[in-house]
């Protein structure tokens, strides 16, 4: 199920907006006139319109700078969310100033409109910058606010405030939310914007009657604008994430979670586990006396040397697990299948014994929480839980050994690696089984979930 997209705003409908708020045209001859000029008069005040229509996220240029930027303090990442938050200080000031390129330029445009029209209508009091965000979803209504005010204070001195507004649409499908917000801030106090009040009410009253037939389902031919969603790319094999906004409380259709894609294709748990009967020399001398010759090793320590190869073939995601085998088990087990007298019925046998244990433990496995009675041994799966795709989240895998008044003995089995939770899960599972381990924990990060 896909959510319904909505029509941008374009200056057709600002120019509704402005009309409404009282005002016109600037320059009524603005599409023969050849110096350029602000987009509006109202009242006492000339305005200069700039739509953000592009996903500033989308340059390769920006992608490149956020990416060296980031990469810095997190190393052996295969997931790197772009969180201002996480940065130092100045990095922080770096991620602003490659972030607000179309800010930039907006200004700068917008700079030289308003001083030409200033020159043009001299009873005006002030110029203001009205910036709508249409489509820079990497960046939300507080941030856009932050941004285009600092950069007018960088820039010039002819902006003498800003307005900033937008349309921010958020759907996980069933449940769908529209933020309408619009402000005002003063650059220079000595020439305020007095019919910013006429504006934000003539703004507020278009939001209504735009939601009008959106809420009734009647959809525009121009409906062309998603939901806000994750923003991301890659970059030499690693996916940077600007997640989209928490929607900010539980759903009540999807029980408290919301749908996420998972562009991993990963449908069903992979193998997590290279399996290997495990025999003793006293009961390989049983399954010597019954099975085919030639179809198993003629000694046990030919055995020996297959299960070496053999633990040499497992892999962080695919650990070796020797199988404790033993022959009356393995051949009540085979008649009752009707399995033949074989070497490959051991080897199946050793794999629905380790599928047997593994569902036990994965049955078995709980939360970790603040309040959780640890055993002295277990296996914690631990997920970061990132945006809408769960292709994203990274997870690390744990061996602990609780020690009664000290720090716990940890030892890292898997670490940063991209997969998710339930396959995280069924991975620390086949570890405990690997070791021997009964217990198996699992915790979320949520905090890059979409919630």
């Amino acid at each position: 199920m896909e959510a319904f997209k909505i029509k941008p705003l374009s200056e057709t409908e600002l120019d509704s907006i402005i009309g409404g708020a009282g005002g016109t045209r600037a320059h009524p001859d603005a599409d023969t006139r050849d110096k350029p000029g602000a987009d509006y008069l109202l009242a006492e005040t000339l305005i200069e319109l700039k739509i953000l229509d592009d996903e500033g996220l989308a340059k390769p240029e920006r992608q490149s700078k956020l990416a060296a930027l980031f990469k810095a303090s997190n190393e052996d990442r295969p997931v790197i969310v772009l969180d201002r938050e996480t940065l130092p200080a100045d990095r922080q000031r770096d991620y602003e100033r490659i972030l607000e390129g179309p800010i930039k330029n907006a200004v700068k445009k917008g700079r030289v409109q308003l001083k030409q029209s200033k020159s043009e209508h001299p009873a005006t009091t002030s110029a203001v910058l009205f910036v709508v965000n249409n489509g820079y979803t990497a960046l939300d209504h507080d941030d856009l606010i932050q941004m285009v005010a600092h950069r007018v204070r960088q820039d010039t001195h002819e902006i003498d405030g800003v307005v900033v507004a937008g349309c921010y649409f958020y759907s996980d499908t069933f449940d769908h939310y529209f933020l309408w917000p619009i402000d005002y801030v003063p650059i220079n106090i000595t020439r305020p914007f007095r019919s910013f009040d006429a504006l934000k009410k003539a703004w507020d009253a278009y939001s209504e009657k735009f939601m009008t037939p959106v809420v009734l389902g009647e959809m525009s031919p121009n409906s062309i604008k998603g939901p806000v969603v994750d923003s991301q790319f890659d970059i030499d094999g690693i996916t940077f994430v600007k997640p989209a906004p928490p929607i900010g409380k539980e759903s009540d259709f999807f029980n408290g979670t919301r749908p996420r894609k998972n562009s991993s294709r990963i449908e069903t748990c992979p193998p997590v586990g290279i399996t290997f009967p495990n025999i003793t020399r006293q009961e390989w001398t049983h399954f010597q006396n019954v099975l085919p010759k030639g179809s198993v090793p003629s000694g046990y320590e030919d055995w020996q040397k297959e299960r070496t190869r053999a633990t040499e073939q497992g892999a962080t995601l695919r650990p070796f697990v020797p199988v404790p085998v033993a022959f009356k088990e393995w051949d009540a087990w085979r008649s009752h299948s009707r399995m033949p007298c074989h070497w490959q019925s051991v080897v199946l046998y050793a794999n629905e014994i380790f599928g047997q244990k593994l569902r036990l433990v994965l049955g078995s496995a709980r939360e970790r929480t603040e309040s959780s009675i640890l055993p002295s041994r277990y296996i914690l799966a631990f997920t970061e839980v990132i945006g809408q795709d769960c292709a994203n989240d990274v997870s690390s895998i744990v061996t602990v050994r609780e020690i009664p008044g000290a720090e716990p003995m940890v030892r890292e089995l898997v670490k940063n690696t991209r997969i998710f939770h339930e396959y995280a899960l069924a991975l620390a599972c086949a570890y405990a089984v690997a070791e021997g381990v009964d217990s198996v924990l699992w915790a979320k990060n949520l905090r890059y979930a979409w919630i």
